[in-house]
């Protein structure tokens, strides 16, 4: 069985990671290549409540698991506990299931730290990866994030912009620079991709 490839989208929120990783399927659905989006928010959200705390609001569990909390600035950091770790790694691996399927994966998600990127490293090994970072000036998050008002954490994209950057990137893209049409077929241009894709430009 032929092992699939991954597209792994990082980025803070409001980066345009739902909208590259639409745009990038959209591509290669129309030269008949089926790939899979895997998005690392809906897969946490299988997680019980009690692992999660926001602010003042903390399940019983959430020490163990993800705690989002407000700065005096109004940025959102996220801290991670042991069972957060355990689910980065076991959505790591769900992204790997799928790969080694046959199947491409456009994956969703974050590098936390170096011991998230070590596991990702591992998860993927012998799968082709081409690993995207996104960004946009704070400004241009923020904006978006004002633009959104059902988003949950308002101010989780300072919170995420302002951690140190993890992990070993194919590309990088600013976009408010870059459409995600445009950015789209820059990826699937690049070395990693375009040998084994048939890309509707190809």
């Amino acid at each position: 069985m032929t092992t699939g490839k991954v597209v792994a989208i990082t980025g803070p929120a409001a980066a345009g990671k739902s909208t590259l990783a639409r745009a990038l399927q959209s591509e290669v659905a129309r030269a008949g290549e089926l790939w899979l989006v895997h998005e690392l928010d809906l897969f946490a959200r299988g997680l019980s409540r009690g692992w999660i705390g926001i602010d003042e609001r903390r399940g019983r569990f959430s020490d163990r698991g993800f705690v989002y909390a407000r700065a005096a600035d109004g940025s959102i950091g996220l801290t991670l506990g042991a069972d957060g770790r355990r689910t980065l790694a076991a959505f790591h691996r769900s992204v790997s299931a799928v790969a080694r399927s046959g199947l491409g994966v456009i994956c969703e998600t974050i590098v936390y730290d170096e011991e998230d990127w070590r596991d990702w490293t591992l998860a993927l090994e012998g799968i082709d990866a081409c690993w995207v970072k996104l960004a946009a000036p704070i400004a241009t998050l923020e904006a978006r994030e004002r633009a959104e008002p059902t988003r949950l954490f308002q101010g989780l994209a300072r919170g995420m912009s302002a951690r140190p950057p993890v992990g070993r990137y194919d590309i990088e893209a600013d976009t408010s620079a870059e459409s995600p049409s445009e950015l789209a077929k820059r990826i699937l241009a690049s070395p990693k991709l375009a040998a084994q894709l048939r890309t509707a430009s190809g």
